[in-house]
Formats: structure tokens, C-alpha cells, sequence
């Protein structure tokens, strides 16, 4: 899967927030890392900066840069089928109107994690996603909204397995 630059350097950030377990990457010499991009990292830097997706906080003299919640968002992306273990994942969710825009976001997530709906608010996949799931519930707060279920057996398995293009 090719990688937009954005992509990379959100992934750069993450990975080492991940490693020193805080939350800010040093703004001095970032750069050099993406030499040969020159002026495309600064326009990716400020694309990243004015969607929300990265900030820069200030501390103690020195210029940090933030991921946000919506940078690791996007970061979350579809993970490659590659044996299907004979387990279906379904999530099932109830996410008041008054979160509807929080409600749309879970379900463009679900989509790009390969999930199809089969009701509005009930959707499937036979892709393992429990880790990216439990991120994505984490990062919109709605833990108390959503089930996950693993299955073995379902009535109209072959309509499902056609959806996946999976065979038995």
C-alpha cells in the first residue's frame, strides 16, 4: 500500500509518541528526516496542521508537535485480508442523534476497516479488527454504544460470503 507523505509523517509522530509513551514529537529538525520531499513536507505539515490533524504546543521555550485524536483517525486504516479465519465480527451500535456527526464518523471508520452494514446500525466483517476497533471506540468516547461479536455460524452464510468474495 503507497503512502501519501502526510500519511508518513503522521506515522513518524505516532510511532515515537508510542515509544516515549507521551504525547509530543520535537518540532527542531523534524524535517530532515523527509529531505527529499523539500517543499512538499512544508505544505504536508501545514495541511496536517490546518485539517487538525497534527498541532504545535509550546513548552518550556521549545515548539512540540501533537497528534490529535482526528490525526490518529486517520492514521487507522483498512487491514489486508489475507487467511479468513471462519469468524465473523460484527458491531452493533446506538449512537444518539445528538452525536450524529460522531455516529457518521464510526461508520465511515467501519467502512474503511472493510466492514459492510446489514442493518443501519449493524455491520460485518471477516477481517480481525478488534485492536483498530477498540482505538477507534477509545478516541470518539462512545465505549458504552458499542458491541462487538465474534461468530462461528450465521443464517445466510453464503450471502455474506459473497459479499466478501470468500468461499467456505
Amino acid at each position: 500500500m503507497r503512502r501519501t507523505l502526510s500519511e508518513k509523517i503522521l506515522m513518524v509522530i505516532n510511532a515515537s509518541v508510542k515509544e516515549t509513551a507521551g504525547y509530543l514529537y520535537p518540532y527542531k529538525g523534524f524535517g530532515g528526516s523527509f529531505k527529499k520531499y523539500r517543499g512538499s513536507f512544508s505544505k504536508a505539515m501545514f495541511d496536517l496542521k490546518e485539517h487538525g490533524y497534527l498541532e504545535e504546543v509550546e513548552l518550556q521555550n521549545e515548539r512540540y508537535l501533537k497528534i490529535t485524536s482526528k490525526g490518529k483517525l486517520k492514521l487507522i486504516k483498512n487491514k489486508v485480508l489475507k487467511n479468513w479465519d471462519g469468524l465473523w465480527r460484527i458491531i452493533a451500535f446506538d449512537i444518539e442523534e445528538k452525536r450524529k456527526k460522531t455516529r457518521d464518523v464510526f461508520r465511515n471508520k467501519l467502512t474503511e476497516l472493510g466492514c459492510q452494514p446489514f442493518q443501519k446500525s449493524v455491520w460485518i466483517t471477516p477481517n480481525d479488527i478488534s485492536s483498530e476497533l477498540e482505538e477507534i471506540i477509545s478516541i470518539l468516547n462512545i465505549e458504552k454504544n458499542v458491541d462487538y461479536f465474534i461468530a462461528k455460524a450465521m443464517t445466510n452464510n453464503a450471502k455474506y460470503l459473497s459479499l466478501f468474495n470468500l468461499t467456505e
